[in-house]
């Protein structure tokens, strides 16, 4: 287990009003269609989906020649003038002595204050062969300018075996077992939320922003023809150009309100991001006047 430090890039953003914007981006290390790495043009892309808070994967810290040796996590966080917090799932010594160890994991960003990340290894199945790479996953709060808060957990899974994603998952319920408050896990999952290696957070207590929009379900209603049909939240998001999986979601546990759901336009990344707009409660009874009007949509 380590603690990443919490990097300012540049100033606070200004604060915003509830209800928070919480999305998930495999950036794929900048990496664009045209083969550069462009991280002002990942930074763009983030900008664009206006959220309170995003979880990266696939990002690079001093990790190789593929990215420049550039930091990637303060990098976009001078970009965009937000915090950030970094989680190394891989961590190499250096190339050469006296360089930065080559770290490859998952970040988080936000314009708003951000405390107390850690970066937790997660467990491997032990009867499955072994990974290609290890994983974690990034917890941290984000709290806005009216002091409510949101505890936040970015991870990526295993992207070959089942069986390595369900030690993964169970991984992370032990690390989310003391969070009291309301909380988000998001990431690249690499799996659809209906698979079973993903079952352990449902009965956990952990609902899927789709499920949480439409009333669980699935069967005929998880086909990606009727999906596009109808209108549902199950978007696919990779491939990016001609999507067919649906392996970046975000799920909430505790007083959260999943308001709307969108899948987001086609970037020089390989998966498209994912943006939940939620509601936090004060209390478990606290709906206010009325239900909160319910859309989905894509940013296309």
């Amino acid at each position: 287990m380590s603690t990443p430090p919490v990097r300012r890039g540049g100033g606070d953003g200004p604060g915003r009003p509830a209800p928070w914007r919480i999305a998930t981006f495999n950036i794929r290390h900048g990496l664009g269609r045209d083969g550069r790495v462009d991280l002002a043009r990942t930074a763009r892309a983030i900008a664009a989906l206006r959220a309170d808070a995003i979880g990266l994967q696939e990002v690079d810290v001093a990790y190789g020649p593929r990215s420049g040796h550039e930091d990637q996590a303060s990098r976009l966080a001078e970009l965009l003038g937000w915090e950030v917090a970094f989680g190394a799932a891989l961590d190499l010594p250096p190339l050469r002595p006296g360089d930065p160890r080559r770290r490859y994991g998952v970040a988080l960003l936000t314009p708003h204050a951000l405390t107390g990340p850690v970066m937790h290894a997660l467990p491997a199945h032990p009867g499955a062969p072994a990974r290609h790479e290890p994983r974690g996953v990034l917890h941290a709060q984000v709290t806005r300018g009216g002091g409510d808060a949101l505890d936040l957990l970015v991870t990526h899974l295993d992207n070959d075996r089942p069986r390595h994603r369900t030690a993964e998952v169970l991984g992370i319920l032990r690390r989310a077992v003391g969070i009291t408050g309301p909380a988000v896990l998001l990431g690249d999952l690499n799996a659809a939320p209906h698979r079973p290696e993903l079952a352990p957070l449902a009965a956990a207590g952990w609902r899927e922003a789709a499920d949480a929009l439409r009333g669980p379900g699935r069967g005929l209603r998880e086909l990606l023809v009727l999906s596009a049909l109808t209108g549902s939240p199950a978007r696919p998001t990779h491939p990016a150009r001609l999507p067919v999986r649906r392996i970046d979601s975000l799920w909430v546990r505790g007083a959260v309100d999943v308001l709307d759901l969108a899948t987001g336009p086609l970037t020089d990344s390989d998966h498209r991001p994912v943006v939940a707009t939620l509601r936090t409660r004060t209390t478990l009874h606290e709906h206010g006047p009325g239900p909160e009007p319910r859309t989905v949509c894509d940013l296309d």
